[in-house]
This record gives C-alpha cells, structure tokens and sequence, in this order.
C-alpha cells in the first residue's frame, strides 16, 4: 500500500471506539499491569527459569556421571520449585463455600491458603474479605434434593 491510497490504516493497534462500546470500555479496562505482570506473565518466565535450573543441574551430575546425586538433586530441586510455585500462585483446586470453610493448616505441600501473587492474596492485604467462592457459578451439592 501506498501513502495515497485511500484504504490505508490508520496506524492504530486497535481500531477507534465510539458510543457505547467506548463507555463500555472505559468502565471496565481489565486487570493494570501489575496484576497482568504478577497473575500471569511471571508464571510463565518462573517456569522457564525452573527449567535452566534443572537443566543446569541434569548437565552437572551428567559430566562425571553421578546417577545417585542427579536423582536426588533433582527431587529436592523439584520440590523447592513446587513449594515456591505453590507459595506464589496456589489457588484452591475447587470452590470454597463459607458453610465449607476450615481453618488452614500447614502442610508439606500447602504452605499458604493462597498463593502470594494471586486476587485472593490481594484483597486478603487490602483488607477486603476473600471471596468464599472462586468461581460463582457452580453448584452447591447441599442444594441438590
């Protein structure tokens, strides 16, 4: 295309909202950066970064040749990256109904309720109560018959 042509872009990602769509849009932007950053963008760079690392120590072991100390380095390595991923990122596998509710305890491989960099995390440090359900629309199996 052309500079003269008349069906040239307008050098614009996105096109032009007008009307509703531009209100609509501007009342609800999405998440800001640092929840895109810390929600997801990190997790995918983590687990790259856990890759070099097991990576780095399959190549130490494997140059004299060391089965035993690749085996075990691996297993603790793997569950220090577990223990981290979980303290960053653990959300509850299903939903958290308030009648449902336990207090928390620590365990091997649950270190917090909810992981440092999720919403629930969020709202826990901002004061406002955690929501009792991650997801709104499911089924309470104390409703059925």
């Amino acid at each position: 295309m052309s500079d003269t042509e008349p069906d040239e872009p307008t050098g614009r990602f996105l096109p032009k909202l007008a009307g509703d769509a531009r209100k609509r849009a501007l009342a609800d932007p999405g998440p800001t950066w640092r929840q895109y950053f810390f929600f997801s963008f990190a997790k995918v760079w983590t687990v790259l970064g856990f890759f070099v690392l097991d990576s780095f120590i399959l190549l130490t072991w494997a140059i004299p040749f060391n089965p035993v100390g690749m085996v075990l380095s691996l297993i603790a390595a793997f569950y220090a990256e577990f223990l981290l991923f979980e303290y960053l990122w653990h959300r509850p596998a299903e939903p958290i109904r308030g009648h449902q509710r336990k207090e928390f305890r620590r365990t091997w491989f649950r270190p917090v309720p909810y992981g440092r960099w999720t919403a629930e995390a969020d709202d826990a440090k901002a004061g406002r109560p955690v929501p009792t359900t991650l997801v709104d629309d499911t089924p309470n199996p104390d409703e059925f018959l």
